[in-house]
């Protein structure tokens, strides 16, 4: 009976031997000699896929690691220039200049950190959460908020954050939050308050970030979480439609909830992580 692979190739050939003459012809031993030939067949092909599935896994993640390191190198050695020449920066207009630069540093480096988990999370590498024992947020959000107010000076970003402490990836947390905010000064009215608030609630840490401007359609919020979902930005900047992604699965990685108001007045979204 021959052994035919899925592709249609030819492996081999199922052959028995009996030391007694048997009558073979009959639909009974025709029958279980082509199922055995299958089964064979099917483990045959079941190996063949681990086989190039972990030499795939091995491929991405070779992909994922030179990505980051070609992308970011370049990225880190322009920081360093601007914050060189920003400190020996004799007039305005280039410490203007030189402030527009490094928020465009800094907004593509967010971009390369959600181009990373993306491929990561597509590719089988999953986000990688670290839960470690309880820590102080705040500090965190701090510095997130303190790092986009000096890259938006002409925006306002408000912030009342409790000092609770919450077992969750500190790191994690602050690229969910550079996200939301992010989102929120793309599409937030520009001329009106951004609000960042954490708070405890129900046993659940809440993180909202709130914005004015024009409401999300209803029908629009179900794709907001999306990859490479993109609305209308008021700013005249279109970014990849992979933040509010991240922060979902960045969410979702911490066994919490994410949800999201919008009203003609106000456009809020609240994460809530368990505490415990």
């Amino acid at each position: 009976m021959p052994i035919l692979l899925k592709d249609g190739s030819f492996f081999g050939t199922l052959c028995a031997i009996d030391t007694k003459p048997q009558k073979l012809n009959t639909p009974e031993t025709i029958g279980m000699f082509k199922l055995f030939a299958e089964l064979i067949a099917f483990h045959l092909d079941a190996h063949q896929r681990l086989d190039q599935e972990r030499q795939a896994s091995e491929l991405r993640e070779q992909f994922i690691a030179v990505l980051g390191h070609d992308l970011r190198n370049p990225l880190a050695s322009l920081d360093a220039g601007t914050r060189m020449l920003q400190r020996s920066a004799a007039d305005d207009k280039t410490k203007s200049v030189l402030t527009l630069m490094r928020s465009s540093i800094s907004r593509m480096s967010g971009l390369i950190d959600n181009v990373l988990d993306f491929a990561r999370g597509r590719m089988g590498g999953g986000f990688a959460i670290e839960h470690a024992d309880r820590v102080p947020l705040r500090p965190v959000l701090e510095h997130v908020i303190a790092e986009l107010n000096m890259a938006h000076p002409d925006r306002r970003i408000s912030a009342n954050l409790t000092d609770a402490m919450v077992r969750c990836d500190e790191g994690r947390i602050g690229q969910l939050l550079s996200n939301l905010l992010s989102n929120a000064l793309t599409h937030g009215a520009e001329d009106g308050e951004i609000r960042v608030r954490s708070e405890i609630i129900d046993d659940h840490f809440a993180l909202s970030v709130c914005n004015a401007g024009d409401p999300i359609p209803q029908e629009k919020i179900a794709e907001l979480f999306k990859p490479f979902f993109r609305g209308e930005p008021n700013s005249g900047q279109q970014g990849l439609g992979l933040g509010l992604y991240i922060v979902a699965e960045i969410t979702k990685a911490h066994n919490g909830t994410l949800s999201v108001t919008s009203t003609p007045e106000e456009t809020c979204f609240t994460v809530k992580i368990p505490l415990q």
